[in-house]
């Protein structure tokens, strides 16, 4: 998976100068070429963990949508419904009269049609969730299982820095 992302990594001053100064004495932002690594080992560390961390991050968001919308997850869908309806603001309304066959209420097609409308509700609601919520949501609520073992990232060098770096001095 090929995913673009934004993430923050925390630098000093000192160590942004050390980057800057690294890509204006080799001409080049490529992380190899640049030999931070053997160089700064430290920054170099730093920034490693924040494109993994970038990487994980977004492959756990893509596979656990994946799972939302392969219908995966293994859930009570009673008990979400319910948990929704005291938290997240899903509300059935029905006119008792349209389902009352007989003389007697269909609680059998009230129930189909209550999920159906909750279905639909939740894809709402989850896309308008942001990232971390949408995670928070489907670990705790849809009982989410995901563990990812290997997470394929490349370090580099942040966009600011490369800014700095072409300013003239």
């Amino acid at each position: 998976m090929n995913v673009e992302s934004e993430g923050y990594v925390e630098l000093s001053d000192e160590e942004v100068a050390k980057i800057v100064d690294l890509i204006r004495q080799k001409g080049t932002t490529d992380i190899g070429k640049l030999n931070l690594e053997e160089i700064y080992p430290d920054i170099y560390e730093k920034l490693r963990e924040a494109y993994y961390d970038m990487a994980y991050n977004e492959e756990e968001l893509h596979w656990l949508w994946e799972g939302y919308n392969s219908s995966y997850f293994e859930y009570d869908a009673v008990e979400l419904m319910a948990y929704c309806e005291e938290n997240c603001g899903f509300h059935f309304e029905y006119n008792k009269e349209d389902y009352i066959e007989d003389g007697e209420l269909d609680e059998d097609a009230l129930h189909d049609d209550k999920a159906e409308a909750f279905n639909d509700w939740l894809d709402d609601y989850v896309a308008g969730l942001e990232d971390d919520e949408v995670k928070d949501f489907f670990y705790n609520h849809m009982n989410a299982n995901l563990e990812l073992d290997d997470v394929n990232y490349s370090v580099g060098i942040p966009g600011a820095i490369i800014k700095l770096a072409e300013k003239k001095e």
